[in-house]
């Protein structure tokens, strides 16, 4: 019980610092004077495509950190880090998705206490997943590499519909009433 206990304090206090990134990441553009490299990593409008932005490059770095800082004392596999990356970086944006449009559109609730609350229930969703997949999985060499090909689409997907978005509701900016950015 011990060992749960602290598992799940070590995951509220990452999911508390990725919030808090996510919350300046989405001022990040604005503040950057819309910088064009600053709009390929953070939010460049109101549309829910561009705020999954948030859920996804900062836990990226995240990621790749924690491997760096804590791979000699957890002595976690390469392979076993991917695949737990991989699932995380899918499982966060698509929570995010999922909830806010069971509360927005299932039952017609617009709240912006509620948008901010879902990264952080949503970090901590994928974190849990996460946590699990670290401890017992095993990958093999080829899962890992499809995990990397995962992260790899959804990275350059983020990076190609800042530019040009399909015209679907996910990506349009309900203040500006347009897609993506303009360049």
């Amino acid at each position: 019980m011990k060992n749960i206990c602290a598992s799940v304090i070590k995951i509220l206090i990452h999911t508390i610092i990725l919030g808090m990134i996510a919350t300046f990441s989405h001022f990040a553009y604005d503040l950057s004077g819309e910088n064009l490299i600053v709009g390929l990593f953070n939010p460049v409008n109101e549309s829910v495509w561009e705020h999954l932005k948030f859920m996804f490059f900062p836990f990226l770095l995240w990621w790749i950190v924690i491997y760096v800082i804590k791979n000699e004392k957890y002595q976690i596999t390469l392979n076993t880090w991917i695949v737990s990356a991989a699932v995380s970086l899918i499982v966060a944006p698509f929570s995010v998705v999922l909830l806010f449009y069971s509360y927005t559109g299932a039952l017609g609730i617009e709240s912006v206490i509620i948008d901010i609350s879902l990264v952080f229930v949503c970090y901590f969703i994928a974190l849990c997943v996460a946590s699990h997949f670290l401890k017992y999985s095993d990958p093999s060499t080829w899962v890992a590499i499809i995990a990397v090909i995962v992260i790899a689409v959804e990275f350059t997907a983020f990076i190609v519909f800042t530019f040009n978005p399909p015209q679907l509701p996910i990506f349009y900016d309900t203040l500006t009433k347009t897609y993506g950015i303009g360049v």
